[in-house]
């Protein structure tokens, strides 16, 4: 099993999609950018959260493939 760097960027999700990725902790994370270097740089470096490591797609890391939801809808407290 290999281990790739996570990062997550709320203006990638909304503009492209995200990924869930499994950690080697077992546990998952939503996903915009993943690299096999730490130091790797994203379109939206102000916005990007760094996630750690977690398992390389190749290696059956990825839960859900990229994604993109249709929009944000509905009234403040809806679908609470």
């Amino acid at each position: 099993m290999t281990t790739v760097h996570a990062w997550f960027s709320a203006e990638t999700a909304l503009g492209l999609g995200s990924s869930i990725y499994r950690k080697p902790s077992g546990s998952t994370v939503n996903v915009t950018r993943t690299s096999p270097d730490k130091d790797g740089k994203g379109s939206f470096r102000s916005d990007e959260k760094y996630l750690g490591e977690v398992i390389r797609l190749e290696d059956g890391g990825c839960v859900r493939s990229n994604y993109r939801v249709q929009g944000v809808t509905g009234a403040p407290g809806a679908g609470r």
